[in-house]
């Protein structure tokens, strides 16, 4: 555990989270994360905003993959979801556009680390068009262009079918 809680903290400055700069550690018997402070420690549920919660989960499942093997897959469902506003809501994305390219940039980082033997796969609605978002999406499933990760055609109305 020693060695991955020494990958975590890296990770956490990348993503401007709280507490980047006191000792973290994962406590596999209580599965979270404790920053070690000044005041005492502070578990996982205790460090604030969304941001800090999404990247700590972050921060942790990067470092522990970097440690283990097999399988060398991480599948993400929506990291934006935790802070990401609706462009339309304020007429820009702001300081939410940097902390997700923060996320990705510290994914990119990690696949970079482990010379390509480690695969992220993100689902995603927030569409950047910035690096390393751009090069690194796939795939664009959309109502308006009749894609989606589950093809129409496999979609059965009928109840009796």
């Amino acid at each position: 555990m020693s060695l991955v809680n020494q990958k975590i903290p890296a990770k956490a400055i990348a993503l401007e989270l709280e507490h980047h700069d006191e000792p973290i550690r994962l406590d596999p018997r209580a599965l979270t994360l404790i920053a070690d402070t000044r005041r005492g420690p502070v578990k996982m549920p205790e460090m604030g905003s969304g941001q800090n919660y999404l990247g700590y989960h972050i921060a942790t499942m990067l470092s522990l993959h970097e440690w283990f093997n097999d399988p060398r897959f991480l599948i993400l469902d929506q990291p934006s979801q935790a802070g990401f506003p609706d462009e339309t809501r304020d007429g820009g994305f702001g300081s939410a556009r940097a902390t997700l390219l923060n996320v990705y940039e510290t994914i990119q980082s990690s696949i970079e680390s482990l010379a390509g033997a480690f695969q992220v796969i993100v689902l995603e609605h927030a569409d950047l068009d910035d690096e390393p978002s751009r090069s690194a999406v796939r795939a664009r499933w959309r109502r308006s262009n009749g894609e989606a990760l589950v093809p129409e055609h496999w979609i059965s109305y009928d109840a009796d079918e």
